[in-house]
């Protein structure tokens, strides 16, 4: 018995051909050529994309209410300042099984936000923040009513022009002791051409607050002709008063290349009590990772708040009668994080002694608690702070800031604050073709259900075209220059030479004439005799099995059709070709010579020949009507993937676009492979056993 083969099986059938080894060997070795050419057209495809100097993030740059920290953060995350190169091999790891060696992280602050040509503030205390009281100034008042008391000793010209000249400060901030203040409480400033009132806000229930911008004060009044500053008000009262001067600072340097990197510079005077703040360190991207501005959330809560969500859009959902897709239960995707890492260096001042400390708690009164005593050396270092290793008490469920704190003087650099996420660094996971920018949803989950749409829609068109361009190609060799022939090569022709999207359009517009047929009309039978648009009716979900195969039969009929139209002509064309050439052949006049019957010479002697080509032109025939259904799923609003590819390409979705060209390239590979195994089954002259 012959290796390889079943007892009782013929080497020379197709079930033995099949199972022999030498068309397996052939198969992998298929493989082996044509899955790295699919790689490499994705390089070239991706290479191409990114250097068309257009990207999705340039209508976000262009609009002033976009976020300017989302904007940089997302680029980041999606490696836009990484060579081309290197973006597609973090692309290609996520495809081979997601191979990582280092733990994620979650960028919670990385101050690309900050500009200061634009005015840009979008940290609590934009982003760094230095406070010293402002001597002579705080204290009690009582306020006469409009003709106002002077501020301390900022109704002294000599020392107002000190205390505010410096451009170490940029804000001069005043608050009350309590709520309640006398009614329209202000400041007048008293220049020389005059006053210029500056009014409290009062909050209902909180202290009224004053931030007196130094630089815009200065431009309306130049400091030096201001003659005092005065405490005014609507009427008589006592406001006690807090000042402060407050000084704020963000640093930018650009670095070579076409990432701007910010950073945030401290600077410490080595004054007792000093301390630099960064508030809202949550970032609206880490809001989307974590709940809130959990560092460490309650998943069983926020999962039991996503049930009752669910459960609430489902009892809606059947109140309404079924008539729309049942909603889907939804499992959140769970980040726990181990350690809060950060970069940090002194730039004056050898070992900078700094402490750092969280504020977490009430958003107004945050508690303080120190977390770490750094010292900085001039060499930039990545600073790593457990989460486990912070003081009992803090709270990383309502984290407000940090806060920095130095002895000693100096300037020091920080720079990425991230959550590392809690885990194995080393993983390997199942192919991951990321995350879709413009959906924000797992392109697999994204795309999954549209590839298996299109799919069975283009392998419906393929066992149709089959099974029409078979005969009709028999027929035509058989019956050559009869009026049925002629009329079926001229029908095949035409479908073969139209555009699918016009095909698409010409059937929607026929079909859509049934629409607005009488109800009394002989021909009512026909009115809306099929759906023109979708997948699915509205009631889908509340139809019966045979009754949900029937609904899907039926809208799927047209856009099978136009695939149909489009596929049969070539292929019967070949089938016709090669059945004529082998009817002239003279091994067929032998076999008729010899008696048999005119049927099996046909079937089983001509047929088995002609067909060779037509196998081997049906290769790329799936793949070639995947990328034709683009038009005629936007034609019909089916919801595959062609359409979905289109709707990517225009929206510079990378992780889409680059998913739908693999699963189109590793389709032409199947196609071809299984072209190229028929071939071998139905043809023994062709030899794959090397």
């Amino acid at each position: 018995m012959s290796e390889g083969r079943a007892p009782g099986i013929s080497r020379g059938s197709i079930l033995g051909r099949l199972l022999s080894g030498g068309l397996t060997t052939f198969a992998f070795k298929r493989l082996l050529i044509s899955i790295p050419l699919v790689f490499v057209m994705t390089f070239v495809m991706f290479v191409t994309v990114n250097t068309q100097g257009s990207s999705r993030f340039d209508t976000f740059e262009n609009d002033p209410a976009a976020d300017p920290q989302i904007v940089e953060m997302e680029k980041r995350r999606m490696h836009i300042y990484d060579p081309i190169h290197v973006r597609y091999f973090y692309w290609l790891r996520g495809v081979m099984f997601d191979v990582r060696f280092t733990a994620d992280r979650r960028y919670v602050a990385t101050f690309e936000d900050n500009d200061p040509s634009r005015g840009d503030d979008k940290y609590k205390f934009g982003g760094s923040e230095v406070r010293l009281a402002a001597e002579g100034v705080g204290g009690d008042y009582e306020v006469p009513g409009p003709a106002g008391v002077p501020l301390g000793a900022l109704g002294q010209p000599a020392t107002l022009v000190k205390l505010l000249e410096p451009k170490d400060f940029e804000t001069l901030l005043l608050s009350t002791a309590d709520a309640s203040v006398p009614e329209g409480l202000a400041l007048s400033v008293v220049a020389g051409s005059g006053s210029v009132p500056l009014p409290f806000q009062a909050t209902a229930g909180k202290p009224a607050t004053l931030a007196v911008d130094l630089d815009e004060l200065n431009r309306q009044s130049s400091i030096d002709q201001i003659r005092e500053i005065r405490l005014v008000a609507a009427k008589p009262g006592k406001a006690s008063i807090r000042a402060e001067l407050v000084k704020r600072r963000v640093w930018q340097e650009t670095y070579p290349g076409r990432a701007k990197k910010r950073t945030i510079q401290l600077v410490f005077r080595g004054t007792p009590g000093e301390a630099a703040e960064l508030g809202a360190l949550k970032s609206p991207y880490a809001m989307k990772l974590v709940e809130g501005s959990d560092w460490k959330a309650d998943w069983a809560s926020v999962q039991e708040k996503v049930d009752e969500g669910a459960e609430a859009a489902h009892r809606e959902w059947k109140a309404g009668g079924m008539k729309s897709p049942e909603p889907e239960a939804v499992t959140v995707d769970r980040v726990d994080f181990d350690a809060l890492e950060f970069e940090a260096h002194a730039l004056q001042g050898a070992d900078l002694p700094v402490s750092v400390w969280i504020l977490h708690g009430d958003r107004e009164k945050p508690q303080a608690a120190k977390i770490a005593d750094l010292k900085l050396g001039s060499e930039e270092k990545t600073w790593e702070l457990p989460l486990a290793g912070f003081p009992a008490g803090v709270d990383l469920r309502q984290v407000r800031g940090l806060r920095f704190t130095s002895d000693a003087p100096g300037r020091a650099e920080f720079d990425d604050f991230r959550l590392r996420v809690a885990g194995n660094p080393f993983r390997i996971g199942a192919p991951n073709f990321g995350t879709s920018w413009d959906k924000k949803k797992g392109v697999l989950d994204l795309i999954g259900e549209k590839v298996k749409n299109t799919i069975s829609l283009n392998i419906f068109s393929l066992v149709f075209v089959w099974l029409f361009a078979l005969p009709i190609g028999i027929y035509g060799a058989v019956r050559q220059h009869s009026n049925a022939e002629r009329t079926l090569s001229f029908l095949t022709f035409v479908g073969m030479s139209l555009p699918s999207f016009f095909l698409a359009i010409l059937l929607v517009f026929l079909v859509s004439l049934t629409y607005d047929i009488a109800p009394d009309s002989p021909f009512r039978w026909m009115r809306e005799i099929l759906p023109i648009a979708g997948r699915t009716s509205q009631d889908h979900s509340a139809m019966g099995t045979l009754g949900q195969m029937w609904d899907i039969a039926k809208h799927t009929f047209l856009p099978v059709t136009v695939g149909v139209l489009g596929g049969v002509g070539g292929l019967q064309r070949v089938l016709r070709g090669t059945m004529l050439e082998e009817r002239r052949k003279l091994y067929l006049t032998t076999a008729m010579a010899k008696g048999l019957p005119p049927v099996k010479v046909l079937y089983k002697h001509a047929l088995r020949n002609a067909i060779i080509p037509f196998v081997a032109s049906s290769g790329s025939l799936l793949s070639g009507m995947m990328a034709g259904s683009a038009f005629t799923e936007i034609v019909f609003d089916y919801p595959g993937i062609g359409r979905q590819m289109l709707e990517s390409v225009l929206s510079y979705d990378m992780p889409v676009v680059m998913a739908n060209l693999l699963i189109s390239g590793l389709l032409l590979v199947v196609g071809n492979l299984l072209a190229d195994i028929g071939l071998g089954l139905v043809d023994p002259r062709v030899s794959v056993e090397g």
